[in-house]
């Protein structure tokens, strides 16, 4: 199976409040990952990464909580946690402050994790890790262990893993496209 992750767990301090719900052309944030989710037509089932304050607030999706081990571990604390739960599928993980994505690109990502048996992330001019296909049962011991060593950089966590990134340019999309909105003055 393909389940469709929106990360919605952060704290949202540079943001000011809780992003995942902030309402972007009066929908919120989360929902616009969601529908692109749903019109990238890959995955079975959409599920939502976030913390223990706000698990009420996603209603009628499904609500992954943060492993209570690891609260507060930022996107890898939420990725460990998807992956506990659909370690034999995989998992689209996409961060709830890109609500631009294309959904054609999901699709692409799905399509090479599939053919290659990798992790298959994002680049652009930088590596979007949070826009990525995680899966593998080994996968999650090996976020456990990395969790556990306090180094929570997803970044230093793909050093260690058979993975893949597709350059974004290569299928004619572009950076804006992708853009991380972190701050209210990111809204394009």
């Amino acid at each position: 199976m393909v389940i469709g992750a929106v990360l919605a767990g952060g704290n949202s301090t540079r943001f000011g409040t809780d992003k995942s719900l902030y309402e972007l052309n009066d929908t919120p944030m989360y929902m616009h990952v969601v529908n692109r989710l749903k019109n990238s037509t890959v995955c079975d089932t959409i599920v939502v990464n976030t913390n223990l304050r706000l698990k009420d607030k996603f209603h009628p999706f499904k609500t992954i909580v943060d492993d209570s081990e690891f609260e507060n571990h930022g996107p890898l604390g939420g990725i460990y946690a998807l992956l506990k739960e659909y370690k034999n599928d995989y998992v689209v993980v996409v961060s709830t402050d890109t609500p631009y994505i294309p959904s054609e690109w999901l699709k692409i990502l799905v399509n090479t994790a599939i053919e290659t048996g990798k992790i298959v992330i994002t680049e652009g001019e930088q590596l979007h890790p949070l826009v990525g296909v995680y899966h593998g049962k080994t996968i999650v011991e090996d976020l456990k262990q990395q969790l556990e060593s306090k180094k929570l950089s997803i970044r230093q966590f793909l050093k260690h893993q058979d993975y893949v990134a597709l350059n974004i340019e290569e299928y004619g999309f572009t950076e804006s496209m992708f853009q991380n909105i972190n701050r209210k003055t990111d809204i394009l």
